[in-house]
């Protein structure tokens, strides 16, 4: 999983919002994923996705993958930074040429939460933003035979401890895939997720037990019933919207709202 080095503030995204934002980083504060089997070779289909905000028009980087303590124009690198207030991002591969770079980018400076995927699927890149595409570039040449088999993943800054860090901004929700969700699939990550920045928002299991003793899907009202030693969680997409706190032992059903537990 994700290490952090040095000291990573971590803050509600929303006033009493369950969902936490990262922030704080710089060249020594910053979250590391050490190499796994899936940083060696990103030639291939993938997606990452992400929340962030950020403010300022200063250099800034989201996320890269590259090997620790590589030169700037040497070996690979996948690369998601801020430039002047526009998303970028660029694949560089194994012998340092630059396949591609979107230098046009798009604003993103306002110090909104906004999602961001990132799709690979054969040679074509596409970046999104808050589930629309937003640029589109066919990878040539060296960008797409990307393989470093020492890779990191490193959040809020550069592996390679160049100038960058996220100093004026925040992220969460990063994940990365061997795979790429279709334009309707990212839509709706969005829309599922979008609800967990609003004020209030809750989005954990109630009480202070993660282990589920039944489940209920009401196919009338959708919402899902979760129960545990603390009660029962009630949640409508991923947001819980209601909780009882009798503990649920064995089994729940749910149906046109009408809910009986055990």
């Amino acid at each position: 999983g994700l290490q952090v080095f040095g000291t990573v503030t971590k803050t509600a995204v929303a006033t009493g919002a369950d969902l936490v934002g990262y922030s704080g980083f710089s060249s020594g504060n910053y979250l590391r994923q050490p190499h796994q089997s899936y940083m060696d070779n990103v030639s291939g289909n993938w997606s990452a996705t992400h929340w962030g905000k950020v403010t300022g028009t200063t250099t800034q980087v989201f996320w890269e993958i590259s090997q620790v303590g590589t030169d700037l124009s040497g070996d690979g690198s996948v690369l998601s930074y801020i430039s002047n207030g526009l998303l970028k991002f660029y694949m560089r591969g194994n012998s340092g040429g630059q396949a591609w770079e979107n230098t046009s980018g798009f604003a993103i400076n306002d110090n909104v939460w906004h999602q961001y995927t990132y799709t690979k699927v054969g040679n074509l890149l596409t970046v999104y933003q808050d589930g629309i595409a937003r640029d589109t570039k066919t990878l040539v040449g060296d960008g797409r035979t990307y393989n470093e088999p020492t890779s990191v993943l490193q959040l809020g800054g550069r592996s390679d401890g160049a100038a960058g860090s996220l100093t004026n901004g925040a992220m969460t929700l990063f994940r990365f895939s061997a795979t790429a969700p279709t334009a309707e699939q990212i839509a709706k990550m969005y829309r599922d997720e979008k609800p967990l920045f609003q004020e209030g928002a809750q989005a954990t299991l109630y009480g202070t037990s993660d282990a589920v003793t039944a489940l209920a899907y009401d196919d009338d009202t959708e919402l899902l019933h979760a129960g545990t030693s603390a009660g029962r969680s009630v949640f409508q997409g991923l947001r819980r919207i209601d909780n009882t706190t009798d503990a649920v032992g064995a089994a729940i059903s749910a149906s046109n709202d009408l809910v009986v537990e055990e």
